[in-house]
């Protein structure tokens, strides 16, 4: 069985300035763990701790608050609710409890923005910048701007994100975080001219734009009347992607002659926009706990900020919370310009439940609403080919090759999986053709490199050239144990049983518990005379539960030995040791197995 690479996520996952870890990620601290020491409440503690270990922050925010009720003094047990109260959207409960919390221990990072979002959403700018002063935190400060903002000090805001901005301190990731906002704050305050030369800094310092920072961009041109600039900035962006419902609507506003409006125009929009866009850096990291209360804070601040939701939507799924993610997904209105994703992330929700069905027919609804959504059958392509329908998958992703209007570079990953539908469903003319296409938009990429060159030595084509192929596969990923193993087992098959062991044990040191790998490295070690180890390779790859038929093979050569089952193959006309001229070499084989 050939070796498949993980799926390639073809869709962007998170609306927000694209930020390497660094100098936000100080800024946040990490939370120590704690011990129940209190007398009655050790029983509801460790309950609440096991629900959170499982991610179940629900049940941890009801656990930890019925353990307080028991101690309402113990403010470790405060700070813990507090914290998942607000990741569990009770943020009015959350808030309250962060004002108690201040009491005993200020400064406390969340409960400081938690207070400030509550003052935020108050309309009170005065009360926020006290309380975000009384916990300094770069977040915080991006934040008081908003703050001063909202009291018509234009400059003292623009002076506090210029610093942030250009202070080296706060890193790469600071900067652009802080340009990003004074684009956005330039654009409240009615100047576009700055709002754009703003937004182009942040270009610049991300090294390219995201789909929101293009859209913010465009609307700002066309409140300058430069259309035909704006309209660049978006098809510019979206032929980077897969298709974009929201990008796309934007362009046929554009075209239509319209003048778009900002879309942050308030001191409480920008700061639940500086909540949310730390929310979707942290969640691609451990933090996903805080990057949840912060996307909860940001709803509380914002309520139509669709993109918050569906972060939190998101975060919910990576942390296997499906039911609850499928109804956060379900609660973003199919008017909203994140309906497509909701739908989307829903579906793929429910097939991680196990409710394949409901999830296909969900996503074939989808398409039947976005019949244009290159995205959409896309995702019903990798959602059949996970449950192994390769034949409906390569139908999906026919449905999405057929959209393109035109084939781009980072169309690869698209023929690539096509391609591995076809060579599953033993269309092989067709997935060599699909996957020469990928290499043909991609050149050297490791993945398709591997997997065709593999394939063309399973089925004895080509081998020199197949050959080559996984060796710079191998160069550009040495630690990649399924490329690696992609190696040994073209060694293998040429005959050349000392180099595919060498190869081949590295790769079971990559990827140990990989039955393939395991089975591999056992076939090698049998052609070097080491039966004992080989045996104990095959029983190891059992171990790991192989597919049925490997399963099989395996147990057959720890019944009768390799060089048997090679010779049964043979007589079905099956390809065994290859040779480099592509001859069958099975008598040599036996030879040097013994």
């Amino acid at each position: 069985m050939l070796m498949i690479a993980g799926r390639l996520e073809l869709r962007m996952a998170f609306r927000t300035v694209s930020l390497a870890s660094g100098a936000v990620f100080a800024l946040i601290s990490a939370f120590a763990p704690v011990s129940a020491s209190a007398q009655g409440i050790a029983g509801s503690y460790l309950s609440a701790r096991q629900a959170e270990a499982r991610g179940d922050i629900a049940e941890a925010a009801r656990l930890y608050s019925e353990t307080l009720a028991r101690d309402s003094q113990n403010d470790v047990i405060m700070e813990r609710t507090m914290i998942h109260q607000i990741a569990a959207g009770l943020v009015p409960d959350g808030i309250a409890l962060a004002r108690r919390y201040e009491t005993i221990k200020p400064g406390h990072h969340l409960g400081v923005l938690a207070l400030a979002a509550d003052a935020f959403r108050k309309k009170d700018p005065d009360a926020a910048i006290e309380t975000l002063e009384s916990g300094s935190t770069f977040v915080g400060q991006v934040m008081a701007a908003w703050a001063d903002y909202g009291l018509g000090e234009l400059d003292a805001a623009r002076a506090r994100l210029l610093e942030l901005e250009t202070t080296e301190d706060n890193g790469r990731p600071g900067q652009i975080v802080a340009a990003y906002h004074l684009g956005l704050l330039e654009a409240a305050a009615g100047d576009d001219s700055a709002a754009v030369l703003a937004y182009e800094r942040t270009m610049d310092l991300a090294n390219g734009g995201t789909l929101r920072l293009a859209e913010l961009r465009a609307r700002a041109l066309t409140r300058l009347g430069r259309r035909d600039e704006a309209l660049a900035v978006i098809n510019e962006r979206l032929a980077s992607t897969y298709g974009n419902i929201g990008l796309s609507l934007v362009a046929e506003r554009i075209e239509a002659g319209e003048t778009l409006p900002v879309l942050v125009d308030t001191a409480e929009k920008g700061a639940a926009e500086v909540l949310f866009g730390v929310s979707g850096l942290l969640a691609r990291g451990r933090n996903r706990l805080i990057a949840l209360a912060y996307s909860r804070l940001a709803v509380h601040l914002h309520g139509d900020l669709t993109e918050a939701k569906l972060l939190i939507a998101q975060i919910l799924d990576q942390d296997e919370q499906y039911d609850l993610a499928v109804a956060a997904y379900a609660a973003i209105p199919d008017t909203s310009p994140e309906a497509l994703n909701a739908r989307i992330g829903k579906a793929e929700a429910m097939q991680a439940a196990g409710r394949v069905d409901e999830a296909v027919d969900a996503m074939r609804a989808t398409i039947t609403s976005y019949p244009d959504a290159i995205e959409a059958h896309t995702a019903l392509g990798d959602m059949l080919r996970r449950e192994s329908r390769f034949d409906e998958a390569s139908t999906a992703y026919d449905g999405a090759v057929k959209l393109l209007p035109s084939i781009e570079a980072h169309h690869w990953a698209l023929f690539y999986q096509r391609g591995i539908t076809f060579e599953r469903s033993k269309e092989w003319d067709k997935a060599e053709a699909d996957f020469r296409k990928a290499l043909e938009l991609r050149p050297e990429q490791p993945d398709v490199l591997n997997y065709l060159g593999y394939s063309l030595v399973e089925f004895g084509l080509k081998l020199d050239e197949a050959e080559e192929m996984i060796e710079k596969a191998v160069e550009q990923r040495p630690d990649d144990g399924y490329i690696v193993d992609s190696l040994g087992w073209v060694l293998y098959r040429f005959g050349e049983f000392e180099r595919a062991v060498e190869h081949l044990e590295r790769a079971v040191e990559l990827r140990p518990v990989d039955p393939v790998i395991n089975d591999h490295f056992g076939d090698a070690l049998w052609m070097v005379g080491r039966k004992i180890e080989a045996e104990f390779q095959w029983k190891r790859a059992l171990s790991f539960e192989p597919e049925d038929k490997d399963a099989e093979r395996i147990r057959r050569k720890l019944d009768v030995g390799l060089n048997v089952v090679l010779d049964e193959e043979k007589e079905l006309g099956l390809p065994g040791i290859i040779g480099r001229n592509g001859t069958d070499n099975a008598g040599d084989a036996k030879k040097d197995g013994g």
